[in-house]
C-alpha cells in the first residue's frame, strides 16, 4: 500500500472517525454494521491510486462513507424511514473555494501584486515586508536597515499612492478591459431654499 494514502488517512480519517461513527449509529442496524461501513470507508480510500484531487477531506470520507451505506441499502430489500431521514446527517458541507473564486482570487492578487510593483522602490520593499511577508514594524526597520518612523512613513505613503492608483484606474478584469463604472447616486438636495 501506497504510505502517501497511509498518512492521508492517518490525518485526515482518525480525529473523524468519532464523529462519522456517532451519525452512523442513526443509519445503521448494530455496531457491526458500523465497524462493516468505518472498515470499507477505510478500504475505498486506501485503493485510490491518489488524493490529491480531495479539497476537503472530512466531506470526502463522510460521503464515501455516505455511499456506502447507500449501496447497502440498494442491496437489502426493506429499509426504516428513520434511517433515510438520519442519512442526511453524513453530508458534510464542502468549504473549498468554487473553481471560479480561486481564479478570481487569483487576479486580485496579480492585481494586487501589480499595484506594489507600481510603488517607488523603498516604498515597494517596506509595503512587501509588512503586508506580504508579514514582518513587524520593527523585523521590517532591522532587516531594511531603516528607522521605525520610516517605516512607518513609507506605509502610509504606501497606502496612499495604492489609494489614489486605485481611484485613477480602478480594478482591471481579468481580459483586461476596465470594469463598467458605478453609477453616481443622486445627491439629495434639501426642500428649504438657502436664503
Amino acid at each position: 500500500m501506497d504510505n502517501e494514502v497511509i498518512d492521508w488517512l492517518t490525518i485526515n480519517f482518525l480525529p473523524h472517525e468519532a464523529e462519522l461513527r456517532g451519525m452512523l449509529r442513526r443509519v445503521c442496524v448494530n455496531a457491526a454494521e458500523i465497524d462493516d461501513v468505518i472498515q470499507e470507508t477505510c478500504y475505498r480510500i486506501l485503493v485510490m491510486p491518489d488524493l490529491g484531487h480531495v479539497l476537503n477531506p472530512k466531506a470526502f470520507v463522510f460521503r464515501t462513507a455516505k455511499n456506502i451505506v447507500l449501496d447497502r441499502i440498494r442491496r437489502d430489500a426493506v429499509v426504516s424511514i428513520e434511517t433515510m431521514a438520519n442519512l442526511e446527517e453524513l453530508d458534510v458541507a464542502d468549504t473549498a473555494p468554487s473553481p471560479e473564486r480561486v481564479v478570481f482570487a487569483r487576479e486580485e492578487l496579480k492585481w494586487v501584486f501589480g499595484l506594489i510593483g507600481n510603488l517607488p522602490d523603498r516604498c515597494k520593499s517596506v509595503f512587501r515586508a509588512r503586508r506580504v511577508h508579514g514582518m513587524s514594524q520593527n523585523e521590517t526597520a532591522e532587516t531594511l536597515g531603516l528607522t521605525d518612523s520610516v517605516v512607518e512613513h513609507e506605509m502610509m505613503r504606501g497606502m496612499r499612492l495604492m489609494s489614489e492608483m486605485i481611484s485613477r484606474h480602478g480594478m482591471a478584469r481579468a481580459d483586461g478591459e476596465r470594469p463598467a463604472a458605478a453609477p453616481k447616486r443622486a445627491v439629495k438636495t434639501s426642500n428649504v431654499r438657502d436664503r
